[in-house]
């Protein structure tokens, strides 16, 4: 009896250890654009100030904060009539590859200072230069999150929100993407998650099927986090604390 108890519990412990082999931690991460100032982009608690477009890097924690009047360093954040009717875009971000298989992203997230008519919180890029991404979530005036995806390109029983949450500023919370992305069927699917409820969904996503630029080559997807905001009105900042990204190929 004893040697078949030893021997259901070894077994127990090989699963385990091979289920935790099967997940691998992904971190290495890149500036988006450019940095807009000394004060813009913290990460693990220090400044960042040089921007490099090839330079990758591992983080923790960073936190992203841009003033009233702030403006982006994409060519397309000064350009006038790309922003719903305001005159600008603000904007400090930093991507991760998106890996094949199954991804969880999972972080902290806390917000301080002003809202903003919209503002990005999460996102999954293809590298189209027209239209919504793949899969997009954010914030508008009144903290509430937004929603988007290409339109016409997913069913409303496919992508849709699953209950009203918000990202309020001075409250502490825990934000995750679980996502599939198979490189053969060309498309994404990912579940939100906020403090361990679902959220909301975009199932069998279409990446774009023209050929696309990214920081990751073309036509390869990535994640990007951070703010990129129009109609600021004031100082704001996001923090994402305890970040993990975990990939298994299948």
């Amino acid at each position: 009896m004893k040697k078949l108890l030893g021997i259901v519990v070894l077994g127990l412990l090989i699963c385990n250890v091979s289920f935790a082999a099967d997940w691998k931690i992904k971190n290495k991460w890149k500036v988006s654009c450019g940095i807009v100032d000394d004060e813009s982009l913290m990460v693990n608690g220090k400044p960042k100030i040089k921007y490099n477009s090839k330079n990758e890097f591992k983080l923790e924690s960073v936190v992203f904060k841009l003033d009233k009047g702030d403006i982006g360093s994409c060519p397309t954040d000064k350009k006038p009539g790309s922003h719903g009717g305001y005159p600008y875009a603000g904007r400090q971000e930093i991507t991760h590859r998106l890996p094949v298989g199954k991804t969880i992203f999972e972080t902290d997230i806390y917000i301080e200072g002003s809202p903003q008519h919209r503002s990005t919180v999460f996102q999954i890029h293809d590298g189209r230069n027209k239209g919504a991404p793949p899969s997009w979530i954010g914030v508008g005036m009144d903290w509430k999150l937004k929603y988007k995806f290409p339109k016409g390109e997913c069913s409303p029983k496919k992508c849709k929100k699953i209950k009203t949450a918000f990202l309020k500023p001075g409250e502490k919370n825990r934000f995750k993407a679980s996502i599939n992305y198979q490189k053969k069927l060309k498309s994404l699917t990912v579940f939100y998650y906020l403090n361990n409820e679902m959220i909301a969904k975009h199932i069998d996503v279409p990446l774009s099927k023209k050929k696309t630029d990214g920081p990751y080559g073309p036509s390869k997807p990535y994640i990007k986090i951070g703010i990129y905001r129009i109609g600021e009105t004031g100082t704001t900042s996001f923090a994402y604390n305890n970040l993990v990204i975990k990939n298994k190929k299948k």
